[in-house]
């Protein structure tokens, strides 16, 4: 059983190879000394959505895509649907109802929110972007920050970013995801 699972390990490793993950730059480093790094692009609802406002978001992109001259990746992966903070919610107003009319209503709620968990997915997109080096690095964030705009982690949006910074965590799950397609995560 062990040599099965250092033979995933290397064989991950082969398609994707991972040094180590730079805490103070917050993106990981390859076998070659170069970077690559995962930012979360933030959808848009294209149905509620101003005219004005799509257009300008596909102005944004393909400025972008003309003035960034190194590789990047858009990558498309399903995730379970994340209902906990909702079921928590609807546990606590069942736990304080009083009124046995709304008790069905409520657990009904329950219901439907656990059924989704279970059997419903979201779809997430990521731009991966790689660096040669440190210098590269720098420039390349700068340029996408002007262009798209990058939410640092811990920070709040404005409504101007297209881009968001992915936890330390998360990188790591989508890599295993991307290394192992049948793997489960979240």
């Amino acid at each position: 059983m062990k040599k099965k699972q250092e033979q995933e390990i290397t064989d991950i490793r082969e398609d994707i190879p991972i040094r180590r993950y730079d805490k103070q730059k917050k993106c990981f480093q390859k076998e070659d000394g170069s970077y690559v790094n995962l930012y979360q692009i933030i959808p848009r609802d294209l149905v509620n959505s101003d005219v004005d406002e799509i257009e300008m978001d596909c102005f944004r992109w393909a400025k972008f895509l003309k003035t960034y001259g190194l590789d990047i990746e858009i990558i498309s992966m399903m995730f379970p649907c994340n209902t906990h903070t909702q079921q928590e919610y609807w546990e606590k107003r069942i736990r304080s109802n009083k009124n046995p009319l709304y008790h069905e209503m409520l657990k009904r709620k329950l219901a439907e929110l656990e059924y989704r968990e279970k059997h419903a997915v979201t779809k997430q997109f990521f731009l991966q972007v790689f660096f040669a080096d440190d210098n590269e690095r720098k420039e390349s964030i700068r340029l996408i920050d002007s262009t798209l705009g990058i939410i640092p982690e811990e920070e709040r949006r404005t409504g101007m970013e297209m881009l968001e910074e992915i936890p330390e965590k998360k990188k790591r799950q989508i890599y295993r995801k991307l290394g192992n397609k049948n793997s489960r995560i979240f």
